[in-house]
């Protein structure tokens, strides 16, 4: 979906992309919340993002055409203007942390990434791409809340059942923040895993 509209209770009609990254992603524009998608708004930015993706799951279905287990809206993502200028785009991408009840404002909340995320980044790609503002080839410097940069590219288009898609690649860098050793009892009943349905529908 570009420029999807979608009523959210107590912000009104907001005009929306659903794009898919690893995950489909709803994303708006923050400048038409005020917003600069600064830590200081952490707590709008996510009540926001939160409002507007539980709005869009009950307006705007979506499933994958070639995956249809993966099915229904995962994550916010609110853009917006690079701080920047060597940057292309500045993005905040809120992950839920329980089920949203229109009814309770204390649940209208969820988790902010702290990176431009690469899944999200891979998403805007995507919408900008189906704009026509991001061609093959042009390198998108997606900026994160902190001031992180991941750097895409857009190797080829291509498809996706009937829809048009492209083929991203994102770099950045990343930080090591721990050390773990891990181990596979001889009397665990599940030594290669196991899979359950979709958690974050």
């Amino acid at each position: 979906h570009l420029d999807a509209l979608v009523e959210v209770p107590q912000l009104g009609t907001v005009a929306v992309d659903v794009a898919y990254g690893g995950m489909f992603y709803v994303i708006a524009d923050a400048q038409r919340f005020g917003l600069r998608l600064t830590p200081d708004e952490g707590a709008d930015i996510v009540r926001i993002t939160e409002m507007i993706k539980a709005a869009a799951n009950e307006q705007l279905p979506v499933v994958h055409p070639d995956q249809p287990g993966f099915a229904g809206i995962t994550i916010g993502q609110l853009s917006g203007p690079a701080h920047d200028p060597v940057n292309s785009r500045r993005n905040v991408v809120t992950v839920s942390t329980g089920k949203l009840d229109w009814e309770r404002p204390a649940t209208w909340t969820g988790a902010i990434d702290r990176s431009p995320c690469g899944t999200g980044t891979s998403a805007r790609m995507a919408s900008l791409h189906a704009r026509g503002e991001l061609a093959v080839g042009d390198a998108f410097r997606h900026e994160g809340i902190l001031g992180t940069v991941f750097t895409g590219n857009v190797l080829e288009e291509t498809s996706v059942g009937e829809y048009r898609a492209i083929v991203p690649s994102i770099t950045g860098q990343a930080w090591i923040t721990g050390f773990a050793n891990y181990v596979v009892d001889p009397t665990d009943p599940f030594p290669d895993g196991f899979t359950v349905g979709d958690i974050w529908g």
